[in-house]
């Protein structure tokens, strides 16, 4: 302070304030208001402190009550606002500049022990309190999310019920078809993520709730190009994929599993994919718009309108399967009818939404579906920065459940058709912990932008609630495939149901670390560092090629198989613990964080 002043400087340890634990300095100054005695004069001195001052030395006591006047009523507003600011912020270290209230150069007053005791005893619920916030967050976006994401591959498994009951050719036909689908559908999975990623990532509600209504009018006009520009490349993307599966079917076929002098096979399979096929166009668009939902916070829509979906599909599938005879071709008549129907409904729905900036700025409101026009470079872009790495990961993971399914087919239809049940079988149960995934790339991707602080507890709050899920998930899958009755409704020949068990204990085991590969994807998308995922998914791809090369040439069958799908969630976690370096600064903070700031508050308490 300058002329006229008395500075006072200390530590403040002994309050665990979150912005205040690195022990920083604060220097408080108090101007005086009036003086009766001898002015302060220049020269040499010391300050009360000790510490060395040129500018101002103390010629003699103030008269002025500093404890009734200014001493209390600037340490009494410290206090409070440090009591006032969630014990969750010490995260933010590391990240002091995100923080428009960040005390980079204050540190801190010594108080009163009795401070340090309030302190504490208010933090403890504020932590609680905190952490429920974000188990409700997250499960207000996983359980929906949860049922969105089952429904496709409940679809496929009532097709494997119903086709089973019928003909074991038929669903040894099914297991080619269903893994082109499955790399077809994640392939291009990318436009949904990519769109779930840029609406998360510009919530026009944080600019509207302060009156920025420019601002918040420049995020809805971004979000509506966003949607509108991945909407029309979903209808082309698709376009293109039903022409190329129309136009190669046979060799794609070939290219899954099925021999070629197998022509009994060949045939049972063809029809069943060239209907299915017709519904891409449709699928890819509704995933788009399922993502612009996710992107909002709203994932209870696509619940609706996919649960919708999966109750057509179940009706159609016994009526044309089981009760007209029709096989294979029904199961994919039900199918596509159900997945044109959701993608009208959600189309049309979201195009009559009300467009305003205000109607547009409400929470967990959906984008409004408009046309915007060609794409601007800009826009193409910022999309593709995105898309790119989503795409080439998506194909690192279909093509090896690709390569799965066709060193499957080398041990002959019952083989084929115990791994076709099983993985639908699997499949599903995977997705119990799944929505974790969508949850980290939602809520992390909106915490970036405004509140980094909150990301560690984030991130630690979902691995705890995955761990729990893909344990359940692993429990799961081993009562479903042991149990009589389930895989009695499943299959009816006997010799699949034999093989079928086998396969269990690699099952279940690949389905308990299942959920940390894919938990770890969607919190590094969410943490805007996903460069590195595609080179994850080419070394795991590389690791599983391998170990399914030296199964079909030890001739170890659809056992071997199964083993080899432990070694490919395996290789996928042990490289993100390598690679990913901002996931690993993360979870460090998340679980580490907490200890550290204890061990420095604990010895300021004693």
């Amino acid at each position: 302070s300058g002329d006229g002043a008395v500075s006072y400087r200390t530590r403040f340890h002994s309050i665990q304030g979150p912005r205040c634990t690195s022990g920083r300095n604060v220097r408080l100054s108090y101007r005086r208001l009036h003086s009766t005695g001898t002015p302060v004069g220049k020269g040499t001195g010391k300050s009360i402190d000790g510490v060395h001052n040129d500018t101002t030395a103390m010629a003699q006591p103030l008269p002025i009550d500093f404890e009734q006047i200014q001493k209390m009523d600037a340490l009494n507003s410290i206090t409070q606002h440090v009591e006032s600011i969630s014990d969750e912020n010490v995260f933010m270290a590391d990240e002091q500049s995100s923080s428009p209230n960040s005390l980079d150069d204050t540190s801190a007053v010594v108080m009163p022990s009795t401070t340090t005791t309030k302190t504490k005893e208010f933090s403890s619920p504020l932590i609680s309190s905190e952490t429920r916030q974000m188990v409700k967050e997250i499960a207000g976006i996983a359980l929906p999310s949860l049922g969105g994401m089952l429904l496709d591959p409940i679809m496929s498994l009532i097709d494997t019920a119903c086709v089973g009951q019928v003909s074991t050719t038929s669903l040894a036909a099914m297991a080619p078809c269903t893994s082109i689908f499955q790399f077809a559908f994640f392939a291009f999975f990318f436009l949904s993520a990519a769109t779930t990623n840029l609406v998360a990532s510009n919530p026009p509600e944080s600019a509207y709730e302060v009156g920025d209504t420019k601002e918040a009018a420049k995020r809805v006009d971004f979000n509506q190009r966003v949607v509108s520009n991945a909407a029309g490349l979903a209808v082309v993307l698709g376009s293109l994929v039903t022409f190329a599966l129309v136009q190669f079917s046979d060799p794609l076929l070939r290219l899954a599993g099925i021999p070629a002098s197998n022509t009994m096979l060949l045939n049972a399979a063809r029809p069943y994919l060239l209907i299915r096929a017709m519904g891409l166009p449709f699928v890819f668009l509704a995933t788009v718009l399922q993502g612009s939902s996710l992107g909002r916070g709203n994932a209870w829509r696509p619940l609706k309108i996919f649960g919708a979906a999966g109750i057509i599909n179940l009706i159609g599938d016994i009526w044309l399967t089981l009760f007209k005879g029709w096989g294979a071709t029904g199961a994919a008549i039900a199918t596509v009818a159900a997945q044109i129907g959701a993608c009208l409904y959600y189309v049309i729905s979201s195009a009559m939404l009300d467009k305003s900036v205000e109607a547009s700025s409400k929470p967990l409101r959906d984008v409004a579906l408009v046309w915007r026009g060609l794409p601007s470079k800009h826009m193409v872009k910022t999309f593709m920065n995105v898309a790119i790495v989503l795409f080439s990961r998506s194909i690192g993971a279909m093509l090896a459940f690709s390569m799965l399914t066709k060193t499957a087919a080398l041990g002959g239809e019952t083989a084929l058709a115990a791994h076709q049940v099983t993985l639908q079988v699997w499949w599903l149960l995977s997705f119990l912990p799944e929505p974790m995934s969508v949850a980290a790339q939602t809520l992390i991707t909106r915490d970036m932008k405004d509140r980094k602080f909150r990301v560690p507890k984030m991130i630690k709050t979902l691995y705890g609630m995955c761990g729990v899920l893909g344990a359940s998930a692993a429990a799961l899958t081993a009562v479903v495939l042991r149990a009589p009755a389930v895989a009695g409704a499943l299959v009816a020949d006997a010799s699949v149901k034999t093989m079928m068990a086998s396969l269990v204990p690699f099952a279940t085991l690949s389905q308990s670390y299942c959920p940390i590969a894919t938990l770890s994807d969607g919190v590094c998308i969410g943490l805007g560092s996903f460069t590195h995922l595609p080179i994850i998914m080419a070394g795991s791809f590389l690791t599983t090629a391998a170990s399914l090369s030296f199964v079909a040439r030890k001739n170890l069958g659809v056992v071997g198989v199964w083993a080899c799908m432990n070694v490919f969630l395996t290789s996928r976690v042990a490289l993100h613990i390598l690679m990913s370096t901002k996931l690993r600064k993360y979870v460090n903070k998340a679980f580490r964080g907490g200890k550290k700031v204890k061990m420095q508050a604990d010895p300021v308490a004693a």
